[in-house]
């Protein structure tokens, strides 16, 4: 009898317990998740809906009746195939090739230098890291003033030009405008990159690394030959989110800029008329929410296909390490 009561008790106790790490299991993933479907499902599927919908003033002036409509699809097609879209697509393609083709080689370089711990490693990890512990917008203030006012100070200063503007000034040409603010975003990646890569580095088996050396590999051959290739599904990554970010990176030109519009790329536009339609200062040509909505559908169709290949290329031919 005792022992039965003891059995009893025992697996009371082992359900109350199993009830506590239920309850905390779902406490602790229910914000998360609710996250993940209010602001992914859930936005991503309302901008859909509203891509294919057009609000018709009532004729009593009370209201909206909201109408399916393909107009919006129309019309963001024809923006797209505009000028003015051209030049933000030629920009963001810009800052798409300098990630890959600039920061990813000199991260790589700069990474494994860190992962050998060579002779002042640790600060470099330091200070190419600190740009991600202070907020962006601080930087970018802090750039804006440097090539705003110590800029046109050095150059009057040491090399007599005069009346030298900012880099970002108002009056400066839209190349000086857009490369500026094309440097800080490089140079603000960079250090993202160097984290993780040189993270990556360090999970680097050395007794691979050993038996290379015995075999007479030179540094740069250990570097093309062992560390790229064991790296490169992280490589891959930054690669598809780079293609990922073609039509959302802003380049922090609202820092810069506000809403101006003097330099623009698909993030910063996204951005920008939909503050201004929030704003209830939408009119003339600018796109409605709803047009913006068709706009950011054909941007995914496009990008969606060609960021899959892209992935599946680079995982098919990429360097293996078998």
């Amino acid at each position: 009898m005792v022992e039965n009561t003891s059995t009893s008790t025992s697996k009371k106790i082992g359900q109350t317990r199993q009830q506590k790490r239920t309850i905390f299991y779902v406490l602790m993933f229910a914000l998360p998740l609710l996250q993940f479907l209010l602001f992914y499902i859930y936005v991503n599927f309302n901008s859909i809906i509203i891509a294919f919908q057009e609000k018709i003033p009532r004729l009593d002036g009370l209201g909206y009746d909201i109408t399916v409509t393909g107009k919006n699809i129309e019309k963001a097609f024809s923006f797209f195939f505009s000028a003015e879209c051209g030049k933000m697509l030629s920009n963001s393609l810009l800052l798409f090739i300098g990630q890959i083709f600039i920061v990813t080689p000199l991260a790589l370089l700069f990474s494994y230098y860190i992962a050998k711990e060579k002779p002042l490693s640790g600060f470099f990890r330091v200070m190419l890291y600190l740009p991600q512990v202070i907020s962006v917008v601080v930087l970018g203030i802090l750039f804006k003033y440097v090539v705003n006012e110590v800029y046109p100070h050095i150059m009057e200063t040491y090399f007599g030009q005069e009346d030298v503007l900012g880099l970002m000034h108002a009056k400066s040409t839209y190349n000086s405008k857009f490369f500026s603010a094309l440097i800080f975003t490089l140079w603000f990646s960079f250090g993202t990159n160097v984290l993780i890569y040189s993270g990556s580095m360090s999970d680097v088996d050395q007794s691979i690394v050993e038996a290379a050396h015995l075999d007479g590999v030179s540094s740069w051959q250990e570097f093309i030959h062992i560390y790229v290739p064991i790296i490169f599904s992280t490589i891959t990554t930054f690669v598809v989110t780079g293609l990922a970010g073609i039509f959302n990176n802003q380049m922090s030109l609202h820092t810069f800029f506000g809403n101006s519009g003097s330099v623009d790329v698909f993030g910063y536009y996204f951005y920008r008329i939909t503050a201004l339609n929030l704003e209830n200062v939408a009119g003339g040509k600018m796109m409605n929410l709803h047009q913006l909505a068709a706009l950011g559908l054909i941007a995914t169709v496009i990008l969606v296909p060609i960021t899959l290949i892209t992935r599946n290329l680079m995982n098919k031919y990429g360097p293996s390490t078998d």
